[in-house]
């Protein structure tokens, strides 16, 4: 029986000069837009902003094809201990209307009335609860719903099957340094760009030995990889490394084919 789960994270990206540019620097979070519906009788009913992650999906390599198909052809699989150790987290999907999303409804209601109050303690507590509570969304996705990527909107997708893990950039404090951006921000093309060099210095760090694979498209792109590593080694990426990494090359039509 095939396992629904990896013992790795897997990222994907549609380009190789992507890939590569993650072994220079390391993941670099982007501003990703959610829109999660939670109760239609409260008041709080959800949100819509972009948050700022690096996604990475939980699926074994026999049941990858699809996720290869949407995010792109080249990738790095990423050992499950180096993401516990960097404190990523799989991400809570969330029913509309279900017995948890109510829940998250009223703590924000709580949280609001609290912030009212003259009482100082009383708002002082009302924000450490708004502030809970927003961590816990941004870690949060609808089960289901409609799918927008490289402009191409898809109805009715199950997000659930992408099994996601996120980071999200924090100062030190488990607060997300930036915040979200609005809508209407995430649609500012210029002010996106802008918000999202600014998250240049939360990339996410890896050393060669958290990597399990690594993913070109095709063959004759796996001499280009192996010139990639050897360009960047540095202090970090020796011959011996340089070689071990090389070990870890596979090619996504090999995914597609064998497995």
């Amino acid at each position: 029986m095939s396992n629904i789960s990896s013992n790795c994270l897997f990222h994907f990206t549609p380009q190789l000069e992507y890939l590569t540019d993650i072994f220079k620097q390391g993941f670099q979070p982007r501003y990703c837009y959610e829109d999660l519906k939670l109760n239609d009788t409260r008041s709080i009913r959800g949100y819509n902003f972009g948050i700022p992650m690096t996604c990475f999906c939980d699926i074994s390599l026999g049941q990858i094809s699809n996720h290869i198909s949407t995010y792109g052809n080249y990738g790095i699989g990423m050992k499950k201990e180096w993401a516990i150790r960097k404190r990523l987290n799989p991400i809570i999907y969330l029913n509309k209307n279900s017995s948890i999303a109510e829940p998250l409804s009223i703590i924000a209601e709580c949280g609001m009335k609290l912030n009212k109050l003259d009482d100082k303690d009383a708002k002082v507590l009302g924000g450490d609860i708004m502030n809970s509570w927003s961590a816990l969304l941004m870690y949060s996705k609808p089960y289901s719903g409609n799918f927008t990527h490289r402009g191409k909107t898809t109805k009715n997708v199950k997000f659930y099957n992408e099994r996601e893990w996120r980071y999200i950039p924090t100062d030190g404090e488990n607060v997300a340094p930036f915040g979200t951006l609005s809508e209407e921000r995430m649609s500012d093309e210029n002010e996106l760009r802008l918000e999202n060099n600014r998250l240049s210095a939360h990339r996410l760090r890896f050393r060669p030995e958290d990597v399990n694979y690594i993913f070109v498209k095709e063959e004759k792109e796996i001499h280009q990889m192996v010139e990639e590593l050897r360009n960047i080694k540095g202090d970090r990426f020796n011959q011996k490394t340089v070689d071990i990494l090389t070990s870890k090359i596979l090619t996504t039509k090999q995914i597609l084919e064998d497995f």
